[in-house]
């Protein structure tokens, strides 16, 4: 499974989620539960040590105050997701333990409809138990969506690092490639740099950057479209590997960079 969710802005910016597994989910859900628990031993302990001050005590109205007890729990159940996922905008204390949040298809942050609605089918994914079928269709759909996921039209993802203000101010670290041949002359060994927009240079780096974190199929794929492109931006034959030419592009163009640089300091 490909773990990249991509969506792509009317700006034509593409943004990528990456799709929380099964693993991340099932620690998270696991917190959440245990909380959820100690939650509902504390409203029983209410319900229950309230009735028994009652006139005839508990026995009288037992069937009364676990009727009671098992409505407040559900909403307990129900309302502990709905609360978090509103206030914390898709996210429960056990999902930010973990850096995941809920966001609907496209992107979008969550709203009331979509988190009651994938919240209410979470009895149907607990089924027959432990999240029984909600782990089957998590394993089961491309985008490890449960049932509730998909009936709201929503699905889980990785919170991406926080940048920090020197990060932002120092910009983004070059994109790591092999160094030259020692042999290698001053000038660039690709004709035609001076045709390439900062903005393809820096779409180039931008792919070297990200390419660990694709899969295969998706990785060559880009690197196939990429490279052709800056083929034609050089006016280049096509031919070689794909993502060695742009590894090469961006290694020449900052040698020509440097020469530019120099020149300059030198005039």
């Amino acid at each position: 499974m490909d773990d990249s969710y991509y969506v792509e802005t009317p700006e034509v910016v593409t943004i990528a989620y990456t799709v929380a597994g099964a693993a991340s989910r099932c620690l998270a859900a696991t917190v959440d539960t245990l909380l959820i628990l100690l939650l509902q031993a504390g409203l029983g302990a209410l319900v229950f040590g309230g009735v028994s001050l009652l006139p005839g005590g508990f026995d009288a109205v037992a069937n009364l105050a676990l009727a009671l007890w098992a409505i407040l729990a559900f909403a307990l159940l129900w309302g502990y997701y709905l609360l978090f996922e509103l206030l914390w905008s898709g996210q429960s204390p056990g999902k930010r333990l973990f850096g995941l949040r809920v966001v609907r298809e496209g992107g979008r942050p969550l709203d009331f409809s979509a988190s009651a609605l994938r919240n209410l089918v979470r009895i149907v994914d607990f089924l027959p138990f432990g999240y029984g079928l909600g782990l089957l269709s998590v394993f089961v759909d491309r985008r490890a969506r449960r049932l509730g996921d998909l009936a709201a039209g929503t699905l889980v993802v990785r919170e991406g690092l926080p940048l920090t203000l020197d990060e932002l101010v120092r910009g983004v670290a070059p994109a790591a490639v092999a160094p030259r041949a020692l042999d290698a002359p001053p000038t660039p060994l690709l004709p035609n740099l001076h045709l390439l927009r900062p903005e393809e240079y820096e779409l180039a780096q931008s792919f070297l950057r990200r390419r660990d974190g694709l899969s295969p199929a998706v990785r060559a794929s880009i690197a196939a479209e990429l490279a052709e492109a800056l083929r034609v931006r050089l006016a280049l034959p096509p031919g070689g590997d794909p993502e060695r030419f742009v590894e090469h592009l961006v290694r020449e163009f900052r040698v020509l960079q440097a020469a530019e640089a120099s020149a300059l300091q030198s005039g």
